[in-house]
């Protein structure tokens, strides 16, 4: 471990999380050194003490990486008006600094150093916002620069301590001290193993009940992620051995106390005690509950249901198989139901049909909505009938979880009819928002494929509600599109089927092989290039892969075409942010909600200006200004990963698939990929690589029982 002294000539680079930085600093020898850290970027002008190493970057050469930083106090008047302004405080300029001087003289060097900022507020002459911005300014500085001391001194990165600070306040080192693993509630990049090092540095036992608490939080909190509502108390137990490195009679005495005190939630089936963490145990129970009420509810439409649909065939020039008839029926007739087929087997007309007769009879306040943006709008080009998604429909609210929404039980939506399309989209914690704001008496009609890939969250809401035995449903299964020859069509059935699709076809689904992550990645290239010129907005076009990390990841895959189909150029502005260059042109996807802008995780855009303060970006519903501190809230979009990619369609799909994505070849993946395209599917990869695919299937099952709670088999 190396020191590094001296003063910041210039910052280069801070990310919007606060947690990486590069800047230049001027040692006291007058050399110019580029330093690196995991920390708030300092301000310009301000004296270091920097500990790192020096390193050798391959393309960046010689700097400093340092692993902790420490702002000095100014030991000299003239350091000290430099460091009150570089503090940043509106109305703190040169005659204010002058007047902290003249009152303190050389203890003014005292004050900084010694953290008294409570005696700033004596200072005659200041504006009283100017005192209180300073006093909570340098008393944070001081708790910045302990919080600093106390992570080094740990041997653990101080790029918690911002974050720690903004919590906790003048208790942060108390707090952390106390219990470190207060660290996992507040910091999203922490791990347990971090925590946990701390904690035993502390002095914290392996069998206290800080440690089992947290252990307990950290694998439950990993629920949702992993697609679980609740789990084996047995597995729980032995995630936590492997946590804990030990410790599984203490684990299981704890879990059972908490249970008794009513902390953590549970239920016994087929002799098996489940533990759940409370929001997906709520939402699990009070989804259940919605369901049965709309089950045990009737309210018939009022209509010559054979008379309509013989009208609406002679309107439109179509003929309904008797699957979709029945399917009409059970709609109108059934205050709740589910329909369920692949592509091509008329789910949309259906939804179309069914828009028609409710208003026919007299249900006038008809709802259609989806999970994505593309869904919403593809929705309504085919019905003709405005759709939306999901979260417009229950208006987040700002600022809190992502299931937090103004509509709910107390403020339910205005309808008589609710479609919800794309429904294999749908996880548990977003089924019970929506169904917690739909009027008892309403018609719910769920549509959806069940043989796509599970939701994204815990559950499988669409396969529960099959699998229940007690939710009307109709299965479409004969196949409409196939009969114009769609090849796309028939392939994904073949896919979903066990069996090979045609490989040697060259028209609406088409293989190219390649032997190479870099024939792969050219290839790509190629043809989007060439595919960008056959649609009229590159938003049609679209490559799916099977991952997101990785060399052959979404982001990397997104990289390389960048440099091929938008290259920089000294006439197109760019920025780069957290490692990545955006340039005008360039294809983005929203990673986060923004309620204020009501730009959804998930929607993909292109950006069409840059400046210095914003990006102006497309949408499919709108265009957006994005600040500049909100970058992180898009990601490249020239690929996406197929769970990104659920519940939208493009007018040509390209599918890397080669051997290296190892685990994540698998039929529902390959299935919903290319079930995403409309008018080309395009697989770039191996024929093996293929057929791993079509025969492995995912048969992770979800630990849930929302099934076993609507059969009414659980109570609990």
């Amino acid at each position: 471990m190396e020191t590094l002294r001296g003063l910041v000539y210039r910052r280069i680079y801070s990310n919007t999380q606060n947690t990486y930085c590069v800047f230049v600093v001027r040692d006291y020898n007058d050399e110019y050194i580029t330093c690196t850290g995991r920390f708030e970027a300092p301000k310009d002008g301000e004296d270091l003490e920097l500990k790192g190493r020096y390193v050798e970057h391959e393309k960046y050469g010689f700097q400093f990486d340092a692993s902790s930083i420490e702002k000095l106090k100014p030991d000299n008047l003239g350091s000290a008006r430099l460091y009150l302004l570089n503090l940043g405080i509106k109305g703190l300029g040169e005659k204010s600094v002058e007047k902290i001087i003249d009152y303190f003289g050389t203890e003014l060097l005292d004050v900084l150093r010694e953290a008294r900022p409570e005696s700033i507020k004596d200072v005659p002459g200041l504006r009283k916002s100017v005192k209180e911005e300073l006093f909570n300014t340098l008393l944070g500085e001081g708790i910045l620069s302990d919080l600093n001391h106390f992570f080094e001194s740990h041997n653990i990165s101080a790029k918690w301590s911002h974050i720690v600070y903004t919590y906790y306040g003048s208790s942060a080192v108390l707090v952390l001290q106390d219990n470190p693993y207060t660290l996992l509630r507040i910091a999203p990049d922490m791990t347990f193993a971090t925590a946990d090092t701390l904690a035993n540095q502390l002095g914290i036992p392996g069998d206290d009940e800080r440690r089992l608490e947290a252990a307990l939080n950290w694998i439950l909190r990993g629920l949702d992620d992993q697609g679980h509502t609740c789990l084996p108390v047995d597995e729980l137990i032995g995630k936590a051995v492997d946590v804990l490195k030990g410790y599984a009679d203490e684990f299981a005495d704890y879990v059972e106390m908490v249970i008794g005190q009513g902390i953590l939630y549970s239920t016994y089936f087929d002799d098996i005690l489940y533990i759940y963490p409370p929001e997906l145990y709520v939402a699990e129970c009070e989804s259940v509950n919605y369901t049965k009420r709309f089950l045990e509810a009737s309210s018939p439409v009022s209509l010559d249901i054979e008379n309509f649909i013989s009208n609406f065939e002679s309107k439109h020039e179509i003929t309904f198989g008797e699957e979709q008839k029945e399917a009409i029926d059970l709609a109108f007739f059934e205050q709740f139901s589910v329909i369920t087929g692949g592509p091509g087997t008329g789910k949309t007309t259906i939804i179309k049909a069914l828009v028609e007769g409710f208003q026919l009879g007299g249900f006038s306040r008809i709802i259609l909505c989806a999970p994505t943006g593309r869904a919403a709008k593809r929705l309504t080009e085919a019905t003709e009938y405005e759709a939306t998604t999901i979260h417009r429909l229950l208006m987040p609210v700002q600022g809190s979880d992502s299931y937090d929404f103004i509509k709910n039980e107390d403020d339910s939506l205005e309808a008589d009819v609710v479609i919800i399309d794309e429904a294999s989209m749908l996880n548990v914690r977003l089924y019970y928002s929506l169904l917690a704001a739909i009027p008892r008496e309403a018609h719910v009609i769920i549509v959806g494929d069940v043989d796509q890939l599970p939701p994204i969250g815990a559950g499988f809401v669409l396969k529960d509600l099959l699998l229940s035995s007690v939710v009307p449903y109709k299965r479409l299964k004969k196949i409409y599109r196939q009969d114009s020859g769609n090849s796309i069509v028939e392939s994904a059935y073949l896919i979903n089927k066990g069996e090979m699709p045609e490989l040697e076809s060259t028209g609406e689904f088409t293989f190219v092989p390649v032997n190479s992550l870099v024939g792969m990645m050219n290839a790509i290239t190629s043809i989007y290039g060439r595919e960008k010129e056959f649609v009229d907005d590159e938003l049609d076009i679209q490559i799916i892969s099977p991952m997101r990390k990785g060399k052959a990841g979404s982001i990397s895959i997104s990289q390389y075409v960048q440099q091929s189909v938008n290259p920089a150029h000294s006439s197109k502005a760019e920025i780069r942010a957290n490692g990545l260059t955006y340039r005008v042109g360039d294809k983005v996807i929203q990673i986060l909600n923004n309620y204020e802008l009501e730009v959804f995780n998930g929607e993909i855009g292109v950006i069409y200006g840059i400046s210095k303060t914003d990006v102006l970006i497309r949408f499919i519903h709108k265009d957006v200004r994005l600040s500049i501190d909100e970058i992180h809230m898009i990601m490249p979009a020239y690929a996406i990963t197929v769970h990104k990619s659920q519940g939208s369609e493009y007018g040509t799909v390209i599918i890397p698939f080669i051997p290296m994505y190892s685990n994540m070849l698998q039929r529902n993946l390959l299935y919903t990929a290319v079930t995403r395209a409309k008018k080309k599917a395009i697989i770039i990869g191996t024929k093996a690589a293929i057929e791993r695919a079509v025969h492995t299937v995912n048969i992770e099952d979800r630990y849930t029982l929302f099934t076993e709670r609507l059969r009414g088999e659980c109570d609990g």
